[in-house]
Parts: structure tokens; C-alpha cells; sequence
């Protein structure tokens, strides 16, 4: 596992965007803005308000080269349902199971206007059950029973509130409006972590992201390695969630408590543009399946 000084000590430069490439080939395999990077930072802004009220708000991500400092993203989720009451009580309620839509800026006021409104590069993630350590299939069936209707009913029919789509935690990735992968959870027994990355155009799965140790949660101040693994069965890369994004004392049992996690991307040497692009996604639905339940015993 790679160090942590090798990767935390490289912090964001302030407002200082990756520049953009004038690529206009529209086969996504061949933009070039995430060539070149091989490391990848992932860390939720911590939120005070959040923290001292338990009023769960929008997540908010910075996206930075491990490398250079550079800043690649700036997610944030943008408001579900009404925007208002509604929003809270579905944060409030699914926590990190709720669906989230998180388009991707890649300069300072980037309003994503593009491409439906959702910009160049999103994230879209479903509301559905993440299973949690020592959790099987059929505890998710509960859950969502409890939660919702597990998709026995239409979205409609609930008003969008209570409705729970049927399937463990999943997200996909866009790239100009067009779907370019599919990150699935899957039931690796006892809720040991298991995801498969699906190219949507080829229908292949290009990796899977397995963890053979059941426990999830950063305790005791380790880092927790999620595995890449090839199609040829071989560990070709990692996303490691860092222990309070290399943040000490008090200060980083303060970030951890708040779930503003940190994970570090080391990307496969021959992945492209866009499975690049679905790793962040992945690493994205890793946070919210395991570490965005707040005052659950199940996140750290």
C-alpha cells in the first residue's frame, strides 16, 4: 500500500484548475483531460453547520493530482425534490443511500449549462440500499422495506419521498450527456465490499473493486485499501480511504466523526479518460455506501 506522505502532503493550489483540453473529438476515450494523471485526491469539505446541528446538507467534493496539486473537480450534489423540506427529510431519511446528482466543474463558476444542464462531466447516483459489513442480500431487502416501497410502486404514486428503487447502491458516469459506465455494488457475502465497473457502450466490465477483509471502518487511525482488480484477475490499482485525510489530533478525530472522508485514487497504468472518470465515481459511491451514515455505528 502506498504511503500516506507520499500522497497528503501534496495539497489542492487554491483556485488553480487543471487547464482544459481543446480536444473536440467526441469519442470520449480519446479527451485527454484526465491523461497523464495518476493519482487522484478525493476529499468531502467538511460542513460545521452539519456538524453541530446533524442538519444533513449537500455533500461537497474537491478533486485534486495527487502529483501536482492541480485541481481537477469541484462536485457538489445538487438539491433533491423540491429543494427545500423535502430535500432535508430524504438526506435526513436514506443518509447515504439517497440518490444524488453531482455534475463536475472543472474551472471557478463553471454553471454547467451544457448538455441538459448536467455539464460535461456527472455523476449520477440511484437511491438504493448499500450494504453494509456482516449485511447479506436479504437484510437490503429489509432495509428497504423499512425505508421505502423497495420499488414496488412508482415514484409518483409516493410523491419521490419514500421510493427506493430495488438493487444494492449503484452510480453511473456521463461524459456530454452520454452514459459511459455503471458502478454496481454486489453482494460479496456478509457485506464484504464487492463493485463491478461496466463500460455501457461495450457492455464489459473493465474492473471490480473487491475487498477480501470484512471490516470498512477506519478505526484505531489505519487507512482502509479498496482493491482495483483487472479483468485478468490482477490488482492494477487502489482507493484507499485515508485516515482523516492526513489531518492529526483533534482536529482529525473532528473530520472523521463528521464523515468528511479523504480517499486517494492510484488509477490503473492503462486505464482511459473515462474509466478514469468511473474510478471517481467509484470511489464517490464507496463514501456514500460506507462512510455517510452519520451516528451509525457502521461509518468512521
Amino acid at each position: 500500500m502506498m504511503k500516506k506522505d507520499m500522497v497528503i502532503t501534496i495539497q489542492p493550489n487554491s483556485g488553480t484548475f487543471k487547464p482544459q483540453s481543446n480536444s473536440e473529438d467526441e469519442n470520449y476515450g480519446k479527451v485527454e483531460y484526465l491523461d497523464g494523471v495518476r493519482r487522484v485526491v478525493v476529499q468531502q469539505r467538511l460542513s460545521l453547520i452539519e456538524a453541530l446541528t446533524d442538519f444533513d446538507r449537500r455533500n461537497k467534493y474537491d478533486m485534486w493530482d495527487a502529483d501536482t496539486g492541480e485541481v481537477l473537480f469541484f462536485g457538489q450534489e445538487n438539491d433533491i425534490g423540491d429543494g427545500g423540506c423535502q430535500g432535508y427529510c430524504i438526506r435526513g431519511c436514506f443518509k447515504g443511500h439517497r440518490e444524488a446528482e453531482i455534475p463536475l466543474q472543472m474551472a471557478v463558476n463553471d454553471v454547467n449549462t451544457e448538455y441538459g444542464g448536467k455539464g460535461k462531466y456527472h455523476l449520477s447516483k440511484a437511491r438504493a440500499i448499500g450494504l453494509y459489513p456482516c449485511q447479506c442480500g436479504c437484510c437490503a431487502t429489509c432495509e428497504a422495506a423499512c425505508l421505502g416501497c423497495c420499488g414496488l410502486c412508482s415514484r409518483e404514486a409516493c410523491c419521490g419521498t419514500c421510493w427506493i428503487e430495488k438493487g444494492l447502491a449503484r452510480l453511473s458516469t456521463y461524459f456530454k450527456g452520454n452514459e459511459t459506465h455503471k458502478i454496481q455494488q454486489r453482494d460479496g457475502g456478509c457485506g464484504k465490499a464487492s463493485f463491478v465497473i461496466t463500460d455501457e457502450v461495450s457492455k464489459r466490465v473493465v474492473y471490480e473493486i473487491v475487498k477480501e477483509e470484512l471490516c470498512v471502518a477506519a478505526i484505531c487511525c489505519n487507512d482502509v485499501p479498496f482493491p482495483i482488480i483487472d479483468a485478468n484477475g490482477q490488482e492494477v490499482g487502489s482507493i484507499t480511504k485515508y485516515w482523516a485525510g492526513g489531518k492529526t489530533g483533534c482536529s482529525a478525530c473532528w473530520q472523521e466523526a463528521n464523515n468528511a472522508s479523504t480517499h486517494v485514487i492510484v488509477f490503473p497504468a492503462t486505464a482511459s479518460h473515462s474509466e478514469k472518470l468511473a474510478i471517481i465515481g467509484q470511489a464517490m459511491l464507496i463514501d456514500y455506501t460506507f462512510y455517510q451514515q452519520k451516528n451509525d455505528d457502521n461509518s468512521s
